[in-house]
Parts: C-alpha cells; structure tokens; sequence
C-alpha cells in the first residue's frame, strides 16, 4: 500500500469524564480547545465510564474512584466538544452491567463518534473502528490493561460465545504478569517462608515453574518471584493477547491509510525504576514498539498521568495523554458499593460524603488528574510531521462545579506542566522544546 501524501491532522487528548453540559460554556479558554478539536481531521480522547441504562446495576466489586453512570446526553456534549474518534477499553467500561455498553454503543453511534475496545463479544471488542477523513482513512483499535488501584485484579475481559453459551461483553483486554526477579538465596528464603505460612498448598493452576516462585495472594492472582542475577521488578505480558491484537492491526492496515492503537493502563516502573514510577512499563513499551513493527502508525496511550514521548520509526509513541476532563467530584450519585467500599452508611450518607471521604478529601486534587495537554500533530508518507504540546488546566482554584473543564494553560502553569513532560521525555530520547506556552517537538 502506498503511503498516503496528504497530510493529516490530529489532536489527541486523554481520558474524559463529563458530569455536566459543557456546551453552555462561555469561557473563553475552554472555547479555545474546542476551536482546536473542532479544525482537527481526527480528534481522539478516551470514553472514561459508561452511559447509564435503566436496568444496569454494578458489577465491578470494588472500585477506588467511583463507579461512572454517565447521562445519556454525554456522547453528544463530546461530540460538540470536537471529538470523532474515542477508546471505550478503560476499568470503567465495566462498572455497571452489559446494558451500559450497550447504551454506550447506541449514544455514540447517534452522536457520529467512531469507537473501538469494548463489545458484546470479544471478538466485537477487537475489531477496529474506521474513522473517514477528507485526508485519510483511519483504523482505531482500543486495548485495556487497567487495574483498579491497590490490587492486583483485572477488569473483566470480553469473551466469545462457544456452542450453547453467549459472548460475554467486556474489553478488548491485554492481559499481564507481574515478576519480581531476585538472587538465588532470596529465593530460598522465600520458600521457606511460604512453607512457615503453610502457603505451598495452595490450590489453583498457578504452580512453580523452572526458577519461578509463586506466591498466593487469597482470591487475586498473586506474585511471581523469579531467580535472576538483576533483580528488580518487571512486568511481561500474556503473548496471545498481543498476538491476537497483532493480527487485527495488520488487518486494519490492509483497510486504512494510518493505524491508531489506544492502550489504557495503570501499569507503570521497570527494573530500574521499580513500581509506580512515571515511566512507561516494560510490558507496554514492547507493545508499542511490536504494534508498530506491525503497521501501526500511531500509538496513543493513556491511564496514568504521562510517561512522556517517544519517536519510533519516525512513528510517534504518546505514553500517556493524562486526563482531558475530570468531573468526578459532581457525579450526582453512586451506588451501594462504594459507599460501602469507603465505610460510609449507604442509607444516610450522600454523593458529596463520597467526594469527602476519598484520600485528601475531594479525590483529585493533585495537579495530575487536574492538568493535561492537547497533542497537536500531523502525519504524512506515514510519518510524523509535526508534533505540539498545547498545555491545559481544569480549573482546581474554582468551586467544584466548574472544575474539571478543559482550559488552555498560560504563563508560569503552562511552563511547569511543559516541564514536566519535557523530562520524561528525554528520558525516551525526544527533545522538547517550550515557545511561547507551546511544546514543540524536535523531529
């Protein structure tokens, strides 16, 4: 397939979460990014949440967050925001029951926002979405690797039906294995004291492998520790989920002039870092780098809060766009569970005892669910042409009823959010420089 000459313009943004109708806004600053989404070939962010239905009801057993019921209106506020392309594989397309996805689907296919990640089935789930511009065709495929906070469980991945039994309706799901590698003589003092604890008994099809160690852990899946002469931590992936993804994206290159493939995880750290560092983890930088080899031409990826940027191939790697809209302190209701998560009476306690109650008190304080960017950038002959930072803030100094708005950053934010991202990406070898509020990538 010939490379495509015309040249195609995209802004990327991260995960969205609206609570309330932006399209009545007046502010100025935000009304810059929607002027910006707007003029915009493509314009991508990741669906954070579902649309409620009538009949769902929560699946998820534990959430740290909050469970997301969205209304039926939000597909259409994004799609007057600007966005025609979004990721529905997050932790919290599985808050609520198949019906939310459905509804999801429904809302979006009316609002004309293209989606790929999550299905009825898995195989549903997988299959790219086509988004067709005046400057090209694109494929998106959308995979999750999400965990919810403090644990090690994954969110339910979809499946596909089998004889008499239904698909179940889920994500488009990489799955992943934590190790920890250590010496030799850490080893045997790690068996030991799983044999002290009565641990080695444990039944399940984990079991010991050549040099590999497990260690129970009740219901989630445990730790493996692994005899190396480097130890640190690692995280490696299950290889049939990359391969079957693999398959799809050399499909989709078949039937697109560009590939996009959106990545939501809260892995994070490698072996020299070490866990929850901000730096890509080692599992998702090989799928990255394997996506591309295989005919992506874009990766964007996003869950935690920015990792930096790499260029590989002349392909631009976006390790975490971080968050384009975070409303979650104005959800208007929760269910059950999360009161009861958070040791709060469900019967007479309300929303904002939620919002009070989480870490901090009103969850999202730091400046990283409170700062994003806008991903300006354009390709051309397959190859990244142009890449700029626009930098954002949603407004953390203002009543809690209009935080969480896209706003474009100015002066000293717009410098220290630049700043940030200008050193992680070093560390990937791309070279950021700031002109006039703006990141500009030297390619």
């Amino acid at each position: 397939m010939s490379a495509n000459s015309k040249t195609l313009s995209l802004m990327a943004s991260g995960s969205a979460m609206y609570t309330r109708k932006v399209s009545v806004s007046k502010d100025p600053d935000f009304l810059k990014v929607v002027d910006k989404l707007r003029n915009a070939d493509v314009s991508f962010m990741n669906f954070e949440g579902q649309i409620g239905h009538p009949d769902a009801y929560p699946i998820k057993p534990y959430s740290f967050a909050s469970y997301f019921f969205g209304e039926k209106w939000i597909a259409k506020e994004y799609a007057w925001t600007g966005f025609n392309l979004t990721s529905l594989a997050n932790n919290h397309m599985n808050d609520w029951s198949h019906h939310a996805i459905e509804e999801s689907i429904k809302q979006l296919d009316e609002a004309g926002i293209v989606y790929a990640g999550a299905g009825m089935n898995l195989t549903a789930a997988r299959e790219p979405g086509y988004l067709d511009t005046p400057n090209g065709r694109v494929a998106l495929i959308s995979i999750d690797s999400s965990h919810e906070q403090g644990e090690f469980v994954q969110p339910p991945m979809a499946s596909d039906p089998k004889g008499k039994f239904k698909g179940r309706p889920g994500n488009n799901t990489i799955r992943y294995d934590v190790i920890i590698d250590a010496k030799k003589e850490t080893i045997d003092q790690l068996k030991k004291i799983r044999k002290d604890l009565n641990l080695d008994k444990f039944r399940g099809r984990e079991k010991d492998k050549d040099k590999h160690l497990f260690f129970p852990n009740g219901g989630n899946p445990g730790l493996t520790f692994r005899e190396s002469n480097e130890p640190g931590f690692t995280t490696i992936s299950y290889q049939k989920d990359v391969d079957a993804n693999i398959k799809w994206i050399k499909n989709a290159k078949e039937m697109a002039d560009y590939v996009i493939v959106s990545h939501h995880t809260h892995a994070n750290g490698n072996k020299k870092t070490g866990p929850y560092a901000e730096v890509p983890a080692d599992f998702v930088k090989k799928f990255a780098h394997d996506a591309i080899d295989a005919g992506a031409d874009i990766c964007l990826f996003h869950g935690m809060h920015g990792k930096g940027i790499e260029i590989y191939k002349d392909k631009p790697i976006f390790y975490d766009l971080g968050w384009f809209s975070w409303m979650v302190e104005t959800l208007p209701r929760f269910p059950y569970d999360l009161y009861d998560n958070w040791e709060l009476d469900p019967y007479n306690s309300l929303p904002i005892d939620i919002t009070n109650a989480r870490p901090a008190g009103q969850f999202g304080v730091s400046p990283l669910w409170n700062q994003g960017f806008l991903f300006d950038f354009k390709m051309k002959e397959g190859k990244a042409i142009d890449i700029k930072l626009h930098p954002m803030h949603m407004g953390r100094d203002k009543p809690m009823w209009e935080r969480g708005l896209p706003r474009i950053a100015k002066g000293k934010i717009a410098e220290e959010i630049l700043t940030r991202q200008v050193e992680m990406s070093k560390e990937l070898g791309t070279e950021i420089i700031i002109e006039n509020d703006i990141g500009v990538v030297k390619l």
